[in-house]
């Protein structure tokens, strides 16, 4: 071999790329920062009115008729991010007070608030560690006990609350309202046709749900516009719709299906009756029999806008979770034209 072809083999290995065995290592990403956590809280119930012209909210399930109006809305967390969370819930009722709680703590404040401390956050779903019976605290100073039936309204998309060293699904009060709250839209019978007027401020979440009991049948529409007015005709479409629209309506108002579900599995053989249409609906949860007077034949369901519901029972939380989602539903007596009677 001549010396210039030599000389150019050699500097043609010198310039060439190294191997792949021999390329240096790539730099690894820098990790990602762990996210501060976050939580949101998610809560249903439903107010009606008891006799004498006093208001119930309730959760799980409706009460017989009581000697003051009750409250019990169920309270469950979402919560996001990396880290412990542990938070305060305090739950004060304005114009009433606490009557029942779960799981209990011993950090009663006074009489019209309950206050639950250093509770853990936990992320995925969990099952309730216990529920009263009938003979333990709070039931046993009860005629009926709501906290014996909270398996009922458990959900599988929810994140822990530990309490005290037990997991719970959700946190749930009861108390009793002494001065009936206003409500936003204003009723009148037109002969068979429901005029509604919205006299408040906030739009109503969702849809409205006119229900005749007797016939099985409800009608639906659009709320109106604060300052507006709708009109509900005669119910004549299967009640089974009606309950389809009332948990698209909790879902509009920030609950998830499995929440609206949990509403409807508790809730729908007492609003609706049996179901009789062909969409999917919710089979209504076994609990023990309670004395209960008549549904009304013609009524009315919405869900409250958010300052109706923190008329009712007033939620605080340290540190603030990130959005809170009320979801309260009104049951109106259309023959009235205000909250349902028992």
């Amino acid at each position: 071999m001549s010396r210039p072809l030599s000389l150019l083999l050699v500097l043609g290995a010198c310039g060439s790329p190294p191997s792949p065995a021999e390329a240096p290592p790539p730099r690894s990403a820098a990790p990602a920062p762990p996210t501060p956590p976050s939580y949101e809280v998610h809560e249903w119930g439903l107010v009606r009115r008891v006799f004498p012209d006093r208001v119930v909210v309730s959760g799980p399930r409706n009460l017989q008729a009581v000697p003051m109006p009750v409250a019990k809305p169920v309270l469950y967390f979402h919560r996001d991010g990396d880290g412990p969370l542990s938070i305060d819930v305090h739950v004060s009722m304005p114009s009433g007070h606490v009557a029942e709680h779960w799981p209990l703590t011993t950090r009663e404040r006074a009489p019209r608030s309950i206050r639950w401390e250093g509770v853990a956050l936990v992320e995925g779903s969990c099952r309730g560690a216990r529920y009263p019976s009938a003979s333990d605290a709070p039931c046993y100073a009860l005629d009926f006990c709501e906290a014996a039936e909270l398996a009922n309204v458990e959900t599988d998309d929810g994140d822990c609350v530990n309490v005290g060293g037990e997991p719970f699904d959700h946190l749930f009060y009861r108390g009793e309202v002494t001065s009936p709250p206003s409500f936003p839209l204003e009723l009148a019978l037109e002969g068979e046709v429901l005029r509604v007027t919205h006299r408040g401020r906030e739009p109503i979440p969702g849809r409205l749900v006119r229900v005749r009991r007797s016939g099985a049948v409800v009608s639906v529409v659009d709320p109106p516009r604060p300052g507006g007015s709708v009109v509900l005709p005669t119910p004549a479409t299967p009640n089974g719709e009606g309950a389809h629209a009332l948990r698209g309506s909790l879902e509009a108002a920030g609950l998830t299906a499995a929440e609206a579900e949990a509403f409807a599995r508790a809730w729908d053989e007492e609003l609706f009756g049996t179901l009789t249409a062909s969409v999917a609906t919710i089979p209504p949860a076994t609990v023990a029999a309670m004395p209960m007077g008549p549904s009304p034949d013609d009524a009315l369901l919405y869900v409250l806008p958010p300052s109706h519901a923190d008329a009712l029972a007033t939620l605080r939380f340290d540190p603030p979770p990130r959005a809170v989602r009320r979801a309260i539903v009104a049951w109106i007596d259309v023959a009235l034209g205000r909250p349902v009677r028992r």
